[in-house]
């Protein structure tokens, strides 16, 4: 089995699980609500994104609009053109405001140039939908290693300073792209668990990334987007 057909199976099988979850949570009405963040909060710090091309940006905008009209409710479209994203790292916790001359930030920066600098432009096919405990996810595989490779580069250059994913467990062992996070309750959950099962093996887009970026994520009354602070071009 080649490299790319093993991450698409245990990718696959992963998202199967999530889905088992998810349809349960989602059709008992116990599936996490997105709230705006704390200082301190856990989720939604500075984070380094893969931002996809705008072409399948409008795919990935189109299947997420989909999905939260078929769910009802009022919820965070993440898939949007201006949000839509691969999550590489979480850095540390969320915080209103960044100074420019922070050191930490620019010390993420800088090893984000570094790691950068050692692959070139990233592709992956968008192949399917699962649900999860709160959100509609798409699954990303990989057309070769050099995702992985830029994720690792990434950790060597960072160092210490990349203490905060590992400190909560979080394991990046597939690729995802969050196209709706729950921050309401479901309309329609039967609709909607419906609707993400016939997509299970749907072919959404295919995503080029020319562009990682450093974000500081801010909360604009309907979602969080990412708001960048640095941008390394993968040439």
């Amino acid at each position: 089995m080649d490299a790319g057909t093993e991450s698409r199976v245990e990718g696959r099988r992963k998202l199967d699980q999530l889905f088992v979850d998810g349809r349960a949570a989602v059709s008992a009405g116990t599936h996490g609500v997105q709230v705006p963040p704390d200082d301190g909060g856990p989720r939604w710090g500075l984070s380094v994104l893969l931002r996809p091309d705008p072409a399948s940006s409008e795919d990935l905008a189109s299947t997420a609009h989909e999905a939260a009209h078929i769910a009802g409710g009022s919820h965070w479209i993440t898939g949007a053109k201006d949000s839509a994203h691969l999550t590489m790292r979480t850095l540390e916790p969320w915080r209103e405001t960044v100074a420019p001359d922070d050191v930490l930030m620019n010390r993420y920066a800088a090893a984000l140039a570094v790691a950068a600098a050692q692959v070139g432009p990233l592709r992956f096919d968008v192949v399917g939908l699962t649900l999860t405990p709160g959100s509609v996810m798409a699954h990303a595989v990989p057309a070769d290693d050099q995702a992985d490779r830029l994720a690792d580069a990434y950790t060597d250059a960072i160092g210490a300073d990349g203490w905060y994913e590992s400190s909560r467990g979080v394991l990046r062992d597939f690729w995802y792209l969050n196209l709706l996070h729950f921050a309401d309750t479901i309309q329609h959950p039967d609709r909607l668990i419906a609707w993400v099962a016939e997509r299970r093996d749907h072919d959404i887009a295919t995503v080029v990334i020319k562009e990682v970026q450093l974000v500081h994520w801010r909360f604009t009354g309907v979602g969080m987007r990412p708001v960048p602070i640095t941008t390394a071009h993968l040439l």
